[in-house]
């Protein structure tokens, strides 16, 4: 691998021009086997911020835009550093070329992992300027004071940040090892102007009117199309195969066949659509793929009969003989990512090429693991592969592998040309990675006085982030011996007992399995939250009481939250009558995070459904950069919950997925909307935390207690169903 400084990144790329530049690096942040993670290397995570001579400020955005604006509470940190507007600020997303790699945009970290070396870069950038403004004015350094764009002196003599620049670039370099310079960002003291502002998130004008690009509208000259054969499962292999008709199709150019890949290369995309109607194929599948088998993988009843599960990932003076007051199983059912944009890619091959052979430009949420991947794939060298990052609409963990990056690379290699590869709409449901199927079993036990006493959590998943194809084979396999980082999330709890046990395994499913929005993380706050919930109904207490007295003040922040969900569910009287509930469940997500929902349903007997009429929710995770798009990425996750809990259902059967379209796979609509009443707990003195998943983990068994005081029946498998309510209490 070809090592370059951040020093020669600099000037390597094309995108640097005459002025100040300061860099930041980040190191050691990543997401446990996440491709871009394999090779670390220093330089890993590097970035700039820019004053150019013109006096315009620019910037790298560190993180793939796929609709949480991460990049636009980026940009206001560095304009609250840099007193200036957010609106001044010129962003770009950078290609594999520019930049040393960047970790995979997941997990909710892109302002927890970036907020901080971004203030620090532009504060060093800040004083760097500083400094210059005090050779200029020819006055002390503790005379340069901070003005809107520039600096000022008592005396109100002014400079601009353009005055001190020139076309000679000029590297102002930080070691993240020194002290920081003073950050204005987390100075809790000084009056915001930027930080803690709702701001228009960064290119909202063309993602409201249309204007927006992805990769699918990208326009180049003499672009070929093409679309590959995509197998039920990516460890299916070719049974029989006839593409006698393919050739007699007006537009055709080629038939690629390697192994198990098959794929077209066509003049149009109706050309291609034709082709693909004349390839008759059938596979050959290692496991069935049906709900049973399924449902026998992931039965925690017999994996906990045959002993203890793979994984324990608590273990305290855990006791079995107990008396158990709840011992309950809790179902959840696969779920898929249901994207609004079929994903796309584009790639030109060019054998003959000077510096870039492979040049890819696709939406994918890993770039860099894309770049590596394509390499190995074509036996290229890294440095020979270039990766042009494209917003993406919505990835939600779907979009970090190497898939329809594959298909496009593979085509154009054959030709030697520039080819579009766009997966229809069933692709995109029957081909992409879908959350797995998991099962819990937990046990809790109190005392006499009320506090639990014993707490025993099973579960079984299929896996999550060590998911076929994520590494090498052989590598996967050392890995699973491990604990599968996405399937443990979620699995301990905030509430206290002096015999606790939480254990699990994780399995190899015969779906495509990846990560699904908050992981593991939902699946199991709802068994937690729904067994606590039971426990207090049990007992006579309220729930919100109970589950605030059984966190033994471990989580003041956690606390709060319920507090403030109770007080905001109030001001909202539930109508009376038979049918109505309210619920509450709240959850920590990565143990940073902390959210509270509560959930108003009613069970409507004249349209036979369960509607969701109100959901209150309060959300901590530190400081509030843009508190408008917080309240967005809680609504997100609100629609997610819902969905979860009442509406998406996952079809397999006959070796195939049956959910293909959103005509058989029904997520929530407008119509399905609640009114919605949410608050932002700003934490000004701590770091932003994340919350593009937060707010998920607690929707789901809000919702399920909400049914369970509507109608006392017990929501132990999701989705619920107005039949299964019904069916049960009577």
């Amino acid at each position: 691998m070809v090592q370059l400084t951040r020093r020669k990144f600099l000037f390597a790329t094309g995108w640097i021009a005459g002025g100040a530049t300061v860099l930041y690096a980040l190191r050691n942040r990543a997401v446990a086997v996440a491709p871009t993670i394999i090779f670390p290397n220093e330089e890993s995570g590097a970035a700039w911020v820019q004053i150019r001579s013109d006096g315009s400020c620019h910037m790298f955005f560190p993180r793939i835009d796929m609709g949480q604006n991460a990049n636009t509470g980026l940009a206001q940190i560095v304009a609250e550093e840099l007193n200036i507007e957010v609106a001044e600020i010129f962003g770009a997303a950078p290609s594999t070329s520019d930049v040393p790699p960047l970790a995979v945009t997941a997990g909710s970290m892109s302002l927890t992992a970036f907020s901080r070396p971004t203030a620090m870069a532009a504060a060093t950038l800040r004083e760097g300027m500083r400094e210059r403004a005090a050779l200029k004015l020819g006055q002390p350094l503790s005379a340069i004071l901070d003005a809107a764009g520039g600096f000022q002196t008592a005396d109100n003599a002014r400079v601009r940040y353009a005055d001190l620049v020139d076309a000679t670039t000029t590297l102002l370099e930080f070691d993240e090892n020194k002290p920081a310079p003073l950050l204005y960002t987390f100075d809790t003291t000084r009056e915001k102007r930027q930080v803690g502002h709702s701001v228009k998130p960064i290119g909202i004008r063309d993602l409201v009117t249309g204007g927006a690009v992805y990769t699918a509208d990208i326009p180049f000259e003499d672009v070929l199309y093409g679309r590959a054969v995509l197998p039920p499962v990516r460890n299916a292999s070719i049974a029989t195969l006839d593409t006698s008709g393919v050739s007699a199709v007006k537009g055709f150019i080629k038939l690629v066949q390697e192994g198990d890949f098959v794929g077209v290369v066509c003049k149009t995309p109706g050309a291609v659509d034709a082709a693909m109607a004349q390839i008759n194929v059938t596979w050959h599948l290692q496991q069935p793929i049906n709900q049973d088998e399924i449902d026998r993988l992931v039965d925690v009843d017999a994996k906990m009969a045959e002993g203890d599960l793979e994984h324990i990932l608590q273990d305290q003076a855990h006791r079995k003989d107990v008396d158990w007051a709840i011992d309950l199983r809790f179902d959840v059912q696969v779920q898929t990512h249901a994207a609004q944009e079929p994903r796309a890619a584009i790639a030109r091959f060019n054998d003959s090429a000077a510096d870039h052979q492979l040049e890819i430009w696709t939406g994918n949420q890993d770039p860099w693991g894309m770049k590596r991947f394509a390499a190995m794939d074509t036996g290229l060298a890294a440095d020979e592969v270039v990766i042009y990052p494209q917003r993406l609409g919505g990835g939600f963990g779907g979009r970090e592998h190497y898939e329809v990056e594959r298909d496009a690379v593979r085509l154009a290699r054959a030709v030697q040309q520039t080819v579009k590869v766009q997966w229809t709409r069933k692709d995109e449901f029957t081909a992409s990675r879908s959350r797995p199927a998991s099962a819990h079993r937990l046990r809790i036990a109190a005392d006499e006085a009320g506090d639990l006493s014993d707490w025993w959590h099973g579960y079984v998943s299929g896996h999550v982030v060590l998911a076929r194809e994520r590494l090498p084979g052989w590598l996967l396999s050392v890995a699973r011996l491990g604990e599968d980082m996405g399937v443990v999330k979620g699995g301990i709890s905030p509430y206290g007992a002096p015999h606790q046990r939480v254990e699990c395994s994780d399995v190899d499913l015969p779906i495509d399995l990846g990560v699904w929005r908050s992981l593991n993380g939902a699946p199991a706050i709802f068994a937690i939250e729904s067994a606590m919930d039971e426990l207090a109904i049990q007992r006579g207490s309220d729930p919100v009481d109970f589950k605030i007295q059984q966190m033994h003040g471990a989580h003041p922040r956690l606390q709060h939250c319920l507090e403030r969900v109770r007080s905001m569910s109030a001001k909202h009287p539930l109508p009376q009558g038979q049918g109505y509930g309210r619920g509450f469940a709240n959850g920590i997500y990565e143990g940073r995070c902390y959210v509270a929902i509560s959930a108003d349903v009613y069970i409507d007997p004249q349209t036979k459904q369960i509607k969701v009429l109100h959901m209150c929710c309060t959300q901590d995770v530190g400081m509030a950069v843009n508190p408008g798009q917080l309240r967005a990425q809680v609504e997100s996750n609100l629609v997610w919950g819902i969905g979860m809990a009442l509406f998406e259902r996952f079809a397999v059967a006959d070796n195939q997925i049956k959910s293909s379209n959103f005509d058989n796979y029904t997520i929530v609509r407008m119509a399905d909307m609640p009114s919605l009443d949410i608050e932002i707990i700003d934490q000004p003195g701590i770091a932003p935390t994340g919350a593009g998943e937060t707010a998920l983990i607690a929707g789901p068994p809000a919702i399920a207690n909400a049914i369970r005081n509507a109608s006392g029946f017990r929501p132990l498998r999701l989705p619920v169903s107005f039949s299964d309510v019904v069916s049960v209490s009577k």
